[in-house]
């Protein structure tokens, strides 16, 4: 089953002995599609999202992008849904302030 993450590497993401630091699910592909897209559209997020590549200068606004989509999941999802997404959404809220060990460090969602 496919899935959208967040991940880090030691060095360039195009050189191929860069080797994954970092790696956290942040959603199937078939909720991602069917819901996070949805949320993503509505709210104009434009950093959390499929394709991007997040450097710590941006780590607030990532921040705030999260906390709308926790506050979308909970005005426009319920029951099982309601908790994967919102779960997903609070652990990024968690681990995204600690993962930048230096200026150099870029996230990748993808």
């Amino acid at each position: 089953m496919m899935s959208v993450g967040l991940y880090r590497y030691n060095g360039d993401i195009y050189d191929r002995k860069s080797e994954l630091t970092l790696s956290e699910n942040i959603s199937t592909q078939e909720f991602y599609d069917e819901h996070w897209e949805r949320a993503i559209h509505e709210l104009g997020i434009s950093i959390i999202r499929d394709g991007s590549e997040i450097a710590l200068h941006q780590l607030l606004d990532a921040l705030a992008e999260l906390e709308r989509l926790r506050e979308w999941a909970i005005q426009w999802l319920d029951g099982a849904n309601l908790e994967y997404m919102k779960d997903r959404v609070e652990h990024l809220q968690r681990i995204l302030p600690n993962v930048f060990d230096s200026e150099e460090v870029v996230l990748y969602i993808f």
